[in-house]
């Protein structure tokens, strides 16, 4: 007689489609990141930022209230400064269409640019658990199987690492304006700054869409972990002194350096060159305390080179889909 039950038994359980498999990937990447101590940490200072930004946009707020500290604030500094600091919030209260716009994008270029410096070293806390672990541990012959593709796997690395920055870098920030929005004391501020939202919403979903794919290509190279983050601090690094010396020497060398790149896009967005021309041509005061200054040796008032670094970028990720095509197989 025969041990097991040949009959046939229909399986009546809930049939998950292909966007479950690709999301379940996804989840276990970020609660695999999560895990980690350094990364939560390095998740809760980009919030403790966000509050930081939302208190300085509080501020802000409070230059049109004309009963608040900051008003108090004024009134005992020395009278230079008190001409300066009245003449500057009277054409706040005057011209707020021009005043919270300028302000907003520049507050949110920096912003942006501390938080980027964290998600680097969050992908750095990461980067062993994208691809390298499955590799040293053969996982990736099950991900190989015909219920999931090489693309689907790919898909769910992807929104793994770009799901902690998200969390890490995009939110905080979106939070931070719209905390900003809620403690102003006039909605025309949420409606003067929404270009600022939008422009730092572009860059950092470019900017974490960019370095998701890099970080996979990365985290192929090797199978053992370590390496992996080894290999990313190193070319992090590496390229901020090529961005150094190519200021110097030669244009072309800075684009080595994908920070630069995403700094190049950055400043095309926001566009600090033109907002300060807009404040110097509009505030009187801005003007003159600016007038003689070579405020074009600064680099952020500087033309983006765009083009040069948008191709960069398409050449890395290039080399990253190559590598994860030559590295990822099924056996």
């Amino acid at each position: 007689m025969s041990l097991y039950r040949s009959t046939y038994q229909h399986w009546k359980g809930k049939h998950q489609g292909i966007w479950y498999r690709r999301y379940a990937i996804a989840a276990n990447g970020i609660q695999s990141a999560w895990s980690s101590k350094w990364t939560r940490n390095m998740v809760m200072a980009a919030w403790i930022l966000s509050v930081v930004q939302a208190a300085l946009l509080f501020g802000i707020g409070q230059l049109l209230v004309k009963d608040s500290v900051i008003y108090s604030l004024v009134e005992q500094l020395q009278p230079q400064l008190q001409v300066f600091a009245n003449g500057l919030m009277s054409w706040i209260v005057a011209h707020p269409e021009i005043s919270v716009r300028s302000i907003y994008s520049f507050l949110f270029y920096f912003f942006s640019g501390w938080m980027s410096t964290l998600s680097l070293i969050i992908i750095a806390l990461v980067i062993p658990s994208l691809i390298s672990r499955d590799l040293s541990s053969k996982a990736i012959i099950i991900y190989s199987s015909k219920a999931v593709s090489r693309f689907d796997y790919f898909l769910g690395k992807f929104f793994s690492v770009f799901g902690v920055l998200c969390i890490a870098w995009l939110f905080p920030v979106c939070s931070a304006w719209l905390l900003g929005g809620l403690l102003a004391p006039d909605w025309s501020f949420v409606w003067h700054s929404r270009m600022a939202l939008f422009k730092s919403a572009a860059y950092i979903i470019f900017a974490a869409s960019f370095l998701s794919i890099i970080a996979m290509g990365i985290s192929a190279v090797s199978v053992k972990e370590k390496s992996a983050t080894v290999i990313w601090v190193v070319l992090w690094i590496l390229g901020n002194v090529l961005s150094r010396i190519g200021a110097k020497t030669e244009s072309w060398i800075q684009h080595l350096s994908f920070n630069y790149n995403l700094e190049q896009l950055s400043l095309k967005l926001f566009q600090p060159k033109n907002e300060l021309s807009l404040l110097q041509d509009n505030v009187p005061v801005v003007g003159n305390l600016l007038r003689g200054l070579p405020v074009d040796r600064f680099p952020m008032f500087q033309s983006p080179q765009f083009a040069g670094a948008m191709m960069t970028c398409g050449i890395m990720i290039t080399l990253a889909i190559i590598i994860l095509n030559w590295k990822v197989r099924p056996e």
